[in-house]
Parts: structure tokens; C-alpha cells; sequence
């Protein structure tokens, strides 16, 4: 009987020196030491149907493209705190507006590129939302496009156009003039089915979604053909396609993330246990976390989850 309170009065005492630790871990230091601790964040939105992403480094700050509003939302980031700014550009058909806005990139002087897959153009704006140049409309011609889905930017100041409908790639450069496009409908190397995204890395390698065809596709900034690659049959319709500033590639395919290099896939990201319900739509990465965008399929609602890589 003895040793059976013992026991007891023993187990309490350590309880209660693990519960005294973590409140001091908690409260004093704020829950923050130097090891890396895989924590989850969660920021979710409503009357919200986000499309893409983007992280300005210069400003601290995301670029949401909102198929709700017909807008930008611009975000600012203070570690993982996440604060609503401002909303650029407005609905409509003019210069400026939008219709449904598909992807956003940003480059090194904080101008913002938007694309608009309904209006089938790319629109240049200032991080205040002033307007400096539209590019494309719908058509077939060599500055037309048709229901484009993505956008890249490469380091040295092109812009690549995954446009959809017309099966090709279309490069203009930062002032939207027309430098070339390559590809055409088909199942041969380089040829697309219906490319979905597009994404540099550091080298000038450009990384075609090759929806359609079930592979990435990989050129070089002369649109010479290099390789394509499906990582032994495990990708399947690939969607997105996000590039972090060391070459890792980040690619979404059936609501799964790929983290993988251009010879395999390194690892599988599920962030969401209900994958009927929670719709991954893009990915970007910033120090050590992914910012995943999704939409809440049940909530007509959408946001972002913070994971450590």
C-alpha cells in the first residue's frame, strides 16, 4: 500500500515539474527557441476564392489573386502574423480590371503581373495598384493569348506565359513587349496539352506544367528542349509549379505537393487530412515555412496554412 502512494505522490510531483517547465517555455520565452519546431499556422478568410500567390521579399508582403472580388489582395507578413493592406485593381473588363484573375508574380522592384484567365491578358502594375501596361487578348496571334493559367518570372527580367488554350509558352519582357512563344498542341517533347503553369530557377531552366501530358517539361531561355519528366509515372495532371531561390521545386498535382528536383521527388506534403474538402491551389516558401493557399470547399471560403519545410 505504501509503495502504491509513493508511486502516486511520485508521478504527481513529475507532472507538475513538466507542467511548471512548459508554462515557463510558454510565458517567458513566448514559446520561441532556437530549435526548429514543426508548427502549423492557419489563416482563413471568408467570401474568399484565392487562385494564386506571391511573396514580395523586398516589402514583406502577399500578393493574393481573388477570383471572388475580381482583385488583389496585398497582404503584409510580420513573422507569421498576416495583416490585410490593401486590394488592387477592381471587376470588370477595362484597363486594370479583371475578371478572373488566375496567377501573380512579383519582381525585384515590387511591380506586380496578374493574369487574367477570363480576359486572357497580363496586367503590370505598381505595388499602390497604378496601372503600367496590359498585354494579350483573346486570340491566336503571336500577342494573343487564350484562357492563360500561369505565370514566370526569371532572375533577369522575362516573363514566361503558360497559355492555356493556344497549347504554348509565350515570353515578353518587363515592359510587355512580345519576345517570342514556343510549343504547340501535341504529346512529343515540346509539345503541351493544355500547360497549366510555368517557373525559372536560378539557372534560366524553364519548367513547363504539362497538365495534359502528366509532366514537367524543361527548356532552356532559348526555348531549346532539355528533358521531361512525369518521376516515374507518380505525377499526374501537374497544376502548379513554384521554384525557391535554391532550385527546389514545389509542385501541385491532385491536391498533393511535390517537394522534388528536376531527378525525383524528394518527399509528399499533405497539409489537410480532408483533401474533399480543402483545395491546395498554390504554394510559395519563405525562410523556412510554406505558405499553402487552398480553398475550404465546404465554407465558400479560403486561406493559408504556415508549415515548417
Amino acid at each position: 500500500m505504501f509503495n502504491r502512494v509513493f508511486v502516486i505522490i511520485t508521478i504527481i510531483i513529475i507532472l507538475l515539474i513538466i507542467a511548471g517547465a512548459l508554462y515557463v517555455f510558454l510565458v517567458i520565452f513566448g514559446g520561441k527557441t532556437g530549435i526548429n519546431i514543426n508548427m502549423t499556422y492557419n489563416y482563413q478568410w471568408k467570401d474568399m476564392e484565392p487562385t494564386s500567390i506571391c511573396f514580395d521579399p523586398l516589402l514583406k508582403s502577399f500578393y493574393i489573386t481573388d477570383n471572388k472580388t475580381k482583385t488583389i489582395k496585398k497582404y503584409s507578413l510580420n513573422e507569421e502574423k498576416i495583416t490585410y493592406s490593401v486590394s488592387l485593381g477592381k471587376e470588370g473588363n477595362d484597363v486594370g480590371q479583371f475578371r478572373q484573375p488566375t496567377d501573380i508574380v512579383v519582381d525585384k522592384n515590387s511591380f506586380v503581373y496578374c493574369l487574367d484567365f477570363y480576359l486572357s491578358k497580363v496586367v503590370k502594375m505598381d505595388n499602390y495598384g497604378k496601372v503600367i501596361w496590359e498585354f494579350g487578348r483573346f486570340g491566336n496571334s503571336e500577342k494573343d493569348l487564350a484562357n492563360p493559367k500561369g505565370l514566370g518570372i526569371d532572375r533577369i527580367g522575362f516573363i514566361y506565359i503558360a497559355d492555356t488554350s493556344n497549347n504554348r509558352i509565350v515570353k515578353i519582357d518587363l515592359d510587355g513587349n512580345f519576345v517570342m512563344l514556343f510549343g504547340k498542341a501535341g504529346k512529343e517533347p515540346f509539345q503541351f496539352s493544355n500547360p497549366s503553369d510555368v517557373a525559372i530557377d536560378s539557372k534560366g531552366y524553364v519548367y513547363v506544367c504539362d497538365t495534359g501530358n502528366d509532366r514537367i517539361q524543361i527548356f532552356d531561355s532559348n526555348a531549346n528542349f532539355i528533358t521531361y519528366t512525369n518521376y516515374e509515372n507518380r505525377l499526374k495532371s501537374p497544376e502548379k509549379i513554384y521554384i525557391y531561390e535554391d532550385d527546389t521545386l514545389y509542385i501541385i498535382a491532385q491536391n498533393v505537393i511535390y517537394k522534388a528536383n528536376a531527378n525525383k521527388i524528394i518527399k509528399e506534403i499533405n497539409p489537410f487530412f480532408d483533401k474533399k474538402r480543402y483545395k491546395i491551389v498554390d504554394v510559395v516558401k519563405w525562410t523556412d515555412k510554406l505558405y499553402i493557399l487552398y480553398n475550404d470547399l465546404n465554407n465558400n471560403s479560403g486561406g493559408i496554412r504556415i508549415m515548417v519545410d
